[in-house]
C-alpha cells in the first residue's frame, strides 16, 4: 500500500480514536491498533500523537470548509451565503460534540491546529463579505466583525440547550450582523 494512503487511513481512523477518547486519552498504541499497524510503523508515517491529531483536524477542517464552499455557489445574497456557512459551521461542532462528548479537544484552541481552523473559517467569511460589502459604517475593520462573529458561534455552543437553538442563535446573531455591515 503506498505511504499516502496507508498516511489517510490512519488519519481516517484516528479520526474515530480522537473523538471517541479526546486527546488526552488517544495513545499512539490505541491508534496503531485501530490502524492494524505495529507502534514503530506508525512513527514511521508521523513523527506523534500531535502530528497526528494535526492531520485530523486539518482534514475535518478542509471537508467542512469544501462543503460550505459547494453550497455557497448556488445562494445568492449576503444574507444567505453567510447564514448558511455560520450555521453548516457552527452546528457541525455541536453536532460532534453531541455525539463525542470527549470530542471537546477538537475544538481547544490551546492546538495551534484548531486556532487555524478558526482564522481559515474567517477567511473564508471576509471572502463573502469582500463581494457583498465594499464599505460598511462599522468603526472596525471587516477583520474585527467578521473575528467577532466567529467567536460570537463559539460562545453560542456553549449556551446552546440543543441544535434548534443553535441554529436560532446563529441565525438571530447572522441577522445582526449583517444589518450592521450593509445599513
Amino acid at each position: 500500500m503506498p505511504a499516502t494512503s496507508k498516511h489517510q487511513r490512519v488519519v481516517e481512523r484516528a479520526t474515530e480514536i480522537f473523538c471517541r477518547y479526546g486527546f488526552g486519552r488517544t495513545t499512539m498504541g490505541d491508534i496503531a491498533e485501530r490502524c492494524e499497524i505495529s507502534r514503530p510503523a506508525l512513527y514511521l508515517l508521523f513523527p506523534d500523537k500531535d502530528a497526528i491529531f494535526t492531520a485530523v483536524v486539518e482534514q475535518m477542517d478542509r471537508e467542512k470548509l469544501i462543503s460550505i464552499r459547494a453550497e455557497l455557489e448556488r445562494l445568492k445574497g449576503l444574507h444567505a451565503k453567510l447564514l448558511h456557512a455560520c450555521l453548516s459551521w457552527g452546528c457541525h461542532g455541536l453536532d460532534l460534540a453531541a455525539a463525542h462528548p470527549d470530542a471537546a479537544d477538537l475544538f481547544d484552541l490551546r492546538f495551534p491546529a484548531v486556532q487555524q481552523v478558526y482564522r481559515n473559517f474567517q477567511s473564508l467569511l471576509i471572502e463573502l463579505i469582500s463581494e457583498h460589502v465594499r464599505t460598511t459604517r462599522l468603526k472596525i475593520s471587516v477583520e474585527q466583525a467578521v473575528r467577532a462573529l466567529v467567536f460570537g458561534i463559539r460562545g453560542l455552543r456553549e449556551t446552546a440547550t440543543d441544535r434548534r437553538d443553535m441554529q436560532s442563535l446563529i441565525t438571530s446573531l447572522v441577522e445582526i450582523f449583517v444589518r450592521g455591515i450593509e445599513h
